[in-house]
This record gives structure tokens, C-alpha cells and sequence, in this order.
């Protein structure tokens, strides 16, 4: 993500923005969280905009993991509610 952090104009939160693909915009939480692979697990949005479907890990855990971000839709307090 660049250096194009934000606050959401809804909740006030910090906010990035990742582009993916063609002129795709994708507003994500500003802190990168740890995941795993999971098909059961919630969506995360990598780096270069692609989708995954993951689990947050903890530093203590012996899996292998990748930074991806949380798409801030999901955890706005305020917006379409």
C-alpha cells in the first residue's frame, strides 16, 4: 500500500487504499494483520488488491502466514448501518 493513509470520513479510523486490478480502489483498515489460508475463514485483501480467504494468526503460532489487510467495510462502526 503506499503511503496513502486516510481517516474514514464515517468512523474517523485510519484507512488505506489498495488498487487492484484496472482502476480498482479497495478501501482497507491501515494496519497489515498476519493470516493463514483458510477456505472457512473471512476475506483479507493482499497487497496487490487479490482476495484470500483467511484466519488472523498470532505471532506465536507455527504456520505459514503473509501481512494482508481487512477490507474496512467490515469493520466501519458507522457506514450502512
Amino acid at each position: 500500500m503506499k503511503n496513502d493513509i486516510h481517516s474514514c470520513k464515517f468512523c474517523g479510523k485510519k484507512i488505506g487504499i489498495i488498487t487492484g486490478g484496472i482502476y480498482r480502489k479497495i478501501v482497507v483498515d491501515a494496519d497489515a494483520v498476519m493470516i493463514t489460508a483458510d477456505p472457512e475463514g473471512e476475506t483479507f485483501i493482499r497487497i496487490d488488491g487479490s482476495k484470500v480467504q483467511g484466519r488472523e494468526v498470532g505471532y506465536e503460532e507455527n504456520v505459514a502466514a503473509e501481512p494482508a489487510y481487512r477490507p474496512h467495510r467490515k469493520t466501519c462502526e458507522v457506514y450502512d448501518k
